[in-house]
């Protein structure tokens, strides 16, 4: 079984987006498996590579899978200031090119599909598709930015434990896990640097409307919403009606976190967009990078 964040270090790489000799440079965690067609993994707010866990396994048999921690998240950099959805949708295209990952499948969750969206609107031929769980085009709902502020706050005064609370209290943590599995997820958000929490929270909470760009969107693209996410309902429906060419399916019994609520419905899904797409099976290299130690 392929080794995930969270479950072994040594498994982890890195590399430095920012100009040789930067002060607070970008530096970008991940973790890749397997040969054939490029799938980039994003996270959402506030977690890391683990959150794919029950999906890269089987992915990586028979694609290349590179997991990727955005900045500010897990064990990537937190450069100092507020981050924004042009800045992590930069990150996701600079790992590309510097993997030489040709046309990827990008699968984000959350504010990592959000970002996701956005590069494939400033650069409509660099992905290959978009795979978007529990994400929309348009800012999120009132009540969502009000939790992401207030979990701002916290983790500017350093009190992670409170913003996990927060969190956790609006229902918004995995279902579909064993008690040692919720303890993980728990643990590994704790361990976040604050900063970077902040940071990337106000790439959220002040993110763009990008309704009116859907239709630059040239890829295939599939939104998944779990049955149990009724906030995300409407915004999968507005994805499919303005992408060219994207489905919106709701996933019965998951919620926020479809792919380990229901990783066996997720991974039937992908597959079958796979084959209705003919995505290619080319393989990607890793060139034009150093890993640091």
């Amino acid at each position: 079984m392929v080794r995930v964040a969270g479950e072994s270090s040594r498994t982890a790489r890195y590399l430095n987006l920012s100009r040789a000799g930067a002060d607070d440079p970008v530096i970008i965690c991940y973790e890749a498996a397997g040969e054939g067609t490029p799938i980039l993994c994003v996270p959402g707010l506030g977690d890391t590579a683990w959150v794919w866990r029950k999906i890269v396994p089987t992915l990586s048999s028979m694609h290349r899978v590179v997991a990727v921690e955005p900045r500010g998240h897990g064990r990537s950099s937190s450069p100092k200031g507020k981050y924004t959805l042009e800045d992590m949708a930069g990150d996701i295209g600079a790992v590309a090119g510097r993997l030489g990952l040709n046309r990827p499948v990008i699968i984000g969750h959350g504010l990592g599909a959000r970002a996701a969206l956005l590069l494939a609107t400033e650069q409509p031929r660099l992905p290959g598709a978009l795979i978007l769980i529990g994400a929309g085009a348009a800012p999120a709902a009132k009540s969502v930015r009000r939790g992401v502020a207030e979990r701002i706050h916290l983790a500017e005064a350093g009190d992670m434990h409170e913003a996990y609370r927060n969190r956790k209290s609006e229902g918004r943590e995995p279902r579909g896990m064993t008690p040692r599995e919720r303890a993980e997820h728990h643990r590994l958000f704790l361990r976040g640097d604050p900063s970077g929490y902040a940071s990337a929270g106000y790439a959220e909470l002040l993110a763009p409307d990008l309704t009116e760009r859907l239709g630059e969107v040239a890829c295939a693209a599939l939104a998944l919403t779990g049955e149990e996410d009724p906030e995300y309902h409407g915004d999968a429906q507005a994805l499919s009606a303005g992408i060219p060419r994207c489905e919106s399916i709701l996933i019965e019994g998951a919620g926020r976190y479809a792919q380990l609520d229901r990783p066996e419905a997720v991974l039937a899904l992908i597959h079958d967009f796979f084959r209705k797409h003919h995505l290619s099976v080319a393989k990607s290299t890793e060139e034009n990078h150093e890993p640091i130690d």
